[in-house]
C-alpha cells in the first residue's frame, strides 16, 4: 500500500490534468451520485471497490469524503512496473463535490456563488495548475494537491463566458419544482484529490502557533511568486479564473451585506460592549461609529485593492487563505515536507498580501501577535516572496515596505468588512462561546480577544486611508 501511495502521490497523470472543463465533456459526470467508480476510475482504472473512511466534510460551499478504494494493478499499466500484475491494491483518495440541488435553499446570487466557486477550482486544477508547474521549481509541485480528475456541467445555469464576479445574473431557476429537479438532477461538479490525511504525515489546526503561521505564509509565497510578472498567465487567471480572487471581494457578496452594516455593528457592539475589559474598546468614540466608517470606505477600500491583471503587484492569489485550508506537515513528518494548500475555489487575481491578512487574523490568538508578532509574520511574508520571485525571474526584486504595508492595512479592513456584514449581525457571546472549538471558522468570529485586537487595529487603519481621500 505505501509503494503504491508514493507512486500515486508522485505521479501527475496527463488525463489528471488535462480533462476539459468545457460543458461538453463535463457531461460525461456519472448520473447516479452514488456510484462513484466511474470517477474514481480516472485515477484508479483497475478500481474494483470501495469505501467512505470517515464522516465526510460537509461545508457551505461543498462537501468532502476520504475514500479508500480496491483495485487491481493488472488493470493499469501505471502501476505494472511497481506490483505484481495480479496484485489487489488499496489506495485513499479525496473527492470534494458541489451538488447544484443541494444549494436550493440559498438565493440565486448565493447559490450562483457557490456554482461559481467550483467551476473556479476545476478550471485552477486543469488550466492554471500546469502553466505553473511547467514554469516553477519542485517546490509548488509539493504545496499543490495532486488532481486526478476534474469537471464540472454548469449548463443552463451559468454560461461558460459569464464573469465570476457577475453577482447580477438574473436567476435561471424554474418556480415550477419539477422542472427546477430536473434542471439540477446532474448539475454541479467534482474535483479527484490526493488525500492528505494524518495517515499520509498531515493534518490541520486553528488556531495555529506563529511558526506554524509563518511556514504557511511562506507557502503561500511560493504560489503568489509563481505568477508574479508573467503577464499572459495573469491574462489566462483573469479570463479563466476571476478577475477580483478572494471568497469575500465586494463584488461577490451579497447586497445585503453592505446594505445592513451600520445596524449589524450596533447589533454587535451592542451584543460585546461591558462584557470585559477587552471590550472597552467598542467605547471608544470612533469605534462607535466604526458601522459607517466600514461603510462609507467600503468601495473605495474594495477599489483600491483589486489591482487589473497587468497592474505591478498584481498576482495569483489563494482567496480563502483561512488555516484550515492548510495542511501542515506532522512533527514526524521529513524535515523538508512542506505545507499543502486546499480549496483554490476562490483563486484570481488581485493581491498577495490579501491573503496574508486574512490568515493572520483567521489563524492566530491575539497574543500570539502582540509584541512584534504580527511584524514578524509580515515581515516572514515579503522575504519569502522576495526571494521566491528573485529565484523565478532570475532577477534581484524587492516589494517596498511602504506600499506592501499599505495593501495590508487595506486588506485588513476588507476583512472586516465581510465579517461584519456576513456574521456579526448575528454574533452574541453565547455564539462566540458555541463556536470557540470550530476550527474552520475565523478567530475573530468565535474568540473575542481576538475580535476586540482585530476591531482596535482596524479602527486604527480606517483614519489613514480616511486623511488619504480627504487630503
Amino acid at each position: 500500500m505505501f509503494t503504491l501511495l508514493a507512486l500515486l502521490f508522485t505521479c501527475q497523470t496527463a488525463e489528471g490534468l488535462s480533462s476539459s472543463s468545457l460543458p461538453s465533456q463535463a457531461a460525461k459526470m456519472t448520473t447516479d451520485p452514488n456510484d462513484l467508480k466511474p470517477i474514481l476510475s480516472h485515477a484508479l482504472p483497475g478500481i474494483i471497490s470501495y469505501e467512505h473512511v470517515g464522516d465526510g466534510v460537509k461545508q457551505a460551499n461543498a462537501e468532502g469524503s476520504r475514500i479508500l478504494s480496491r483495485h487491481s494493478s493488472s488493470l493499469s499499466e501505471k502501476y505494472d512496473d511497481e506490483c505484481d500484475n495480479d496484485a489487489i491494491l488499496e489506495t485513499e483518495l479525496f473527492l470534494k463535490r458541489v451538488a447544484a440541488k443541494a444549494y436550493t435553499h440559498k438565493s440565486w446570487t448565493d447559490m450562483r456563488r457557490t456554482l461559481v466557486y467550483a467551476r473556479t477550482e476545476v478550471r485552477f486544477y486543469n488550466e492554471i495548475v500546469p502553466l505553473l508547474l511547467a514554469s516553477n521549481e519542485d517546490m509548488l509541485r509539493r504545496q499543490i494537491p495532486k488532481c486526478f480528475h476534474a469537471t464540472y456541467d454548469l449548463s443552463g445555469l451559468i454560461e461558460e463566458d459569464s464573469l465570476t464576479t457577475d453577482a447580477s445574473q438574473p436567476s435561471p431557476l424554474p418556480e415550477d419544482e419539477e422542472q427546477l429537479n430536473a434542471l439540477l438532477a446532474t448539475k454541479g461538479g467534482h474535483m479527484l484529490l490526493e488525500s492528505l490525511s494524518p495517515s499520509h504525515g498531515y493534518y490541520q489546526d486553528s488556531p495555529i502557533t506563529r511558526q506554524q503561521s509563518l511556514a504557511c505564509l511562506k507557502a503561500v509565497a511560493e504560489l503568489h511568486a509563481s505568477a508574479w510578472g508573467d503577464k499572459p498567465l495573469l491574462k489566462q487567471i483573469n479570463d479563466r479564473l476571476s478577475s477580483a480572487g478572494g471568497s469575500y471581494h465586494l463584488q461577490f457578496r451579497n447586497p445585503k451585506e453592505l446594505q445592513n452594516m451600520v445596524s449589524s455593528w450596533e447589533l454587535f457592539r451592542g451584543n460585546f460592549v461591558g462584557l470585559n475589559e477587552k471590550t472597552k474598546i467598542l467605547e471608544k468614540e470612533s469605534v462607535v461609529r466604526l458601522g459607517q466608517r466600514v461603510y462609507d470606505m467600503a468601495e473605495y477600500v474594495s477599489k483600491e485593492l483589486t489591482p487589473k491583471w497587468d497592474d505591478e503587484y498584481a498576482t495569483l492569489v489563494h482567496g480563502d487563505y483561512k488555516a484550515m485550508n492548510v495542511f501542515l506537515p506532522s512533527d514526524d513528518a521529513a524535515d523538508d515536507k512542506p505545507p499543502v494548500m486546499i480549496d483554490f475555489s476562490c483563486a484570481g487575481i488581485g493581491y498577495g498580501i490579501s491573503d496574508v491578512g486574512m490568515h493572520i487574523c483567521h489563524a492566530n490568538l491575539a497574543d500570539d501577535l502582540e509584541n512584534g508578532g504580527e511584524e514578524e509574520l509580515l515581515e516572514g511574508y515579503l522575504t519569502a516572496l522576495e526571494e521566491a520571485v528573485s529565484r523565478r525571474t532570475g532577477e534581484s526584486w524587492t516589494y517596498p515596505r511602504d506600499v506592501a504595508m499599505r495593501h495590508y492595512q487595506l486588506a485588513c479592513i476588507d476583512y472586516l468588512r465581510f465579517i461584519l456584514g456576513r456574521f456579526w449581525r448575528t454574533a452574541t457571546p453565547d455564539s462566540f462561546e458555541k463556536k470557540k472549538a470550530s476550527k474552520n471558522t475565523t478567530l475573530i468570529n468565535r474568540n473575542v480577544d481576538a475580535a476586540m485586537a482585530f476591531i482596535e487595529k482596524v479602527d486604527k487603519y480606517l483614519e489613514v486611508f480616511e486623511q488619504e481621500i480627504t487630503a
